[in-house]
């Protein structure tokens, strides 16, 4: 990722490194400032096509054995990227058995509760959200349509094996929100996968600009939290934030 302008462009969920086997594809997400990237918005490139190629959507394909750098950039600021060191191998690696847990159909209210509690003490304090400062919010309260949109979504993507912020059937958070019941004034989400506990995925979100400010937004009233295990990644988590 070197020479990256931090803050601008963040991969969602995907190590810079990777290793595929030929034939095997990669999805790479990616937000801007924050929020979802826009169609259009970025440039994909290969250094190399002969072994890997790369889409205008992100989706990079293993073509032949070598290595690739597989660079995304913001097509109004060529200055502002991500590189993606790609490995390419002929013969896929022995596998290793290991059982993949079924999808959670609703997460505990040990869960949720631990997430409030971790966001609660991150907004009791003053803190700096990249270049953003923040003063200290008032606590967050669960709500119950908040927390079926974003139990949903997290099952969705642990169900359906992908993650972004767009569902597969094409809907944004903010429909799924809405669907959900809840008459929104502001609304906003968080959302990761691969953490294995609620300290590893507030702590993370806190180190991301865009999703620490979600966190830190003082007009945000009430909470809902999602966190479902399946899919590659293993877990997913998710937080949607709102005010009425």
């Amino acid at each position: 990722m070197a020479g990256a302008t931090p803050g601008v462009l963040t991969a969602l969920g995907t190590p810079v490194s990777m290793q595929l086997t030929v034939g095997q594809t990669q999805q790479i997400n990616i937000s801007v400032g924050g929020q979802p990237a826009q169609p259009g918005q970025l440039r994909w490139t290969t250094t190399n096509a002969a072994v890997a190629t790369v889409t205008q959507t992100g989706k990079i394909t293993a073509v032949a054995a070598g290595t690739a750098t597989v660079r995304t950039s913001l097509v109004a600021n060529p200055n502002a990227f991500l590189d993606f060191s790609v490995s390419v191998s002929a013969a896929a690696p022995t596998p290793v058995p290991t059982p993949v847990p079924a999808p959670t159909p609703t997460p505990s209210g040990t869960v949720a509760q631990q997430i409030l509690q971790l966001v609660n003490t991150a907004r009791a304090q003053a803190r700096s959200c990249g270049a953003t400062s923040f003063a200290a919010a008032p606590a967050l309260t669960l709500n119950t349509q908040l927390g079926q949109a974003a139990q949903g979504h997290a099952g969705d993507m642990a169900a359906q094996n992908y993650f972004s912020h767009t569902s597969k059937d094409g809907r944004t958070f903010v429909q799924r929100i809405a669907a959900a019941g809840y008459a929104y004034r502001t609304i906003g989400e968080n959302i990761a996968a691969g953490q294995t506990t609620p300290q590893q995925v507030v702590a993370g979100w806190l180190q991301s600009e865009g999703h620490c400010r979600n966190i830190m937004n003082a007009s945000f009233k009430e909470l809902g939290v999602g966190y479902a295990q399946g899919g590659s990644y293993g877990h997913y988590w998710v937080q949607d934030f709102g005010a009425r």
